[in-house]
């Protein structure tokens, strides 16, 4: 094992996420803030691809000054500088992977999903694995978390050991019944500034609302085993880039 201890290593395989806390210091966090703001207000001039999405203000919560373009989401960050390029490449994370997948992980796709004041989470329990179908569910995200999130303040919930049932059964679209989820086995995942969230693709979730007037930002950069062949047709930045071979980072980061 190159980051985990055999207990988180099986703490993930029995209920399919696991928080490494304060995986990047309150230094690294000061610089992250930063380079993450610059991201969410300089939205002009950057590659195309690089959509952004956005949230109208809400009349009781207002807008973080923050994030004053109410940046909700957005997909392609890595492309934005070296920076975020070195986010995705960084060997910590990597190192889990390698961990929870085995010696050969390449990169799925880089997206940042933000809770500004007041927003409301309209998506109920769903997994991610029907958007993203690939030959063998071996996909997993990680969620570094900018802001402390909790209950009611932008925490993900999700259903522990759901990842071991499969694709679950749907209605709606993507969306799986409130019935079909056992109370008792969701867990509201609290995290700190710097906290990661590893989840499993097949893991039953759901967003949360934010009901302060301080936006919640999280990085989502999902990774893949090589022998996932992607089955969707994915098109996003540096879509099965390989990060590890033989148990080893391979990209370096960019000084």
């Amino acid at each position: 094992m190159k980051i985990l201890t055999p207990e988180q290593k099986q703490f993930f395989d029995d209920n399919g996420f696991l928080v490494m806390p304060k995986m990047f210091s309150d230094d690294e966090m000061v610089e992250m803030r930063a380079q993450f703001q610059e991201l969410i207000t300089n939205t002009e001039g950057r590659p195309k691809v690089m959509s952004y999405s956005y949230m109208e203000e809400h009349s009781e919560y207002g807008i973080d000054p923050y994030n004053p373009n109410n940046v909700v989401g957005m997909m392609d960050q890595p492309l934005a500088n070296d920076y975020w390029f070195n986010h995705v490449t960084d060997p910590r994370i990597v190192n889990v992977f390698i961990d929870l997948f085995g010696p050969d992980i390449d990169f799925h796709n880089g997206k940042v999903r933000n809770n500004p004041p007041g927003f409301f989470n309209d998506q109920s329990w769903h997994q991610d694995w029907p958007y993203e179908k690939h030959s063998v569910p071996e996909l997993a995200a990680a969620i570094t978390y900018l802001d402390e999130t909790d209950a009611d303040l932008g925490a993900t919930s999700a259903v522990k050991g759901s990842h071991l049932k499969g694709e679950w059964e749907t209605v709606k679209g993507h969306t799986i019944a409130d019935e079909l989820v056992d109370p008792e086995l969701v867990e509201v995942v609290k995290a700190q500034p710097g906290d990661v969230l590893f989840i499993h693709v097949l893991v039953v979730h759901t967003a949360g609302h934010n009901n302060s007037k301080q936006s919640r930002h999280k990085i989502i950069n999902e990774y893949k085993t090589k022998n996932a062949v992607d089955c969707w047709g994915n098109k996003c930045a540096f879509a099965g880039m390989p990060v590890a071979r033989g148990g080893e980072v391979v990209i370096p980061q960019i000084a």
